[in-house]
């Protein structure tokens, strides 16, 4: 049964702990390839990129390898993404903005300026209303 030390102390993990934390790597993995998926980019290529082997990323992407926290964070820089959203608190964070958050990353640069110019106007006119 796997086990982790926690100060001077031993806790064991039970089976459901292991399957739970099973579970969350491969759910992180699932969203780390799709996210790579959706930029297009080879996972041959991507590994290249972020330092790695191919079957070591192919092994974090089937979530049959842990990713290092420092990888996670060169991972998410390189296809432009935050980490919260990889460990799946995006949704926690910003509720049912997550549609409109996804829909402000896809604009242009000149998109993205318009929409924060109305939001400040926006801001502007509930200060004066109160």
């Amino acid at each position: 049964m796997p086990s982790f030390r926690i100060n001077s102390g031993v806790q064991k993990l039970t089976v459901n702990h292991y399957s739970e934390l099973q579970q969350q790597r491969i759910s992180i993995a699932n969203r780390l390839r799709q996210a790579r998926i959706k930029t297009k980019i080879t996972g041959r290529n991507f590994a290249s990129q972020i330092g790695v082997p191919p079957s070591t990323l192919s092994k974090m992407e089937k979530g049959q390898q842990t990713i290092p926290a420092e990888l996670l964070l060169i991972w998410c820089k390189a296809l432009s993404i935050s980490t919260n959203e990889v460990l799946g608190l995006a949704d926690l964070e910003w509720g049912p903005l997550v549609g409109y958050v996804d829909l402000f990353r896809k604009l242009s640069s000149q998109g993205r300026e318009l929409v924060l110019g109305h939001l400040e106007l926006v801001a502007k006119l509930e200060k004066k209303k109160r």
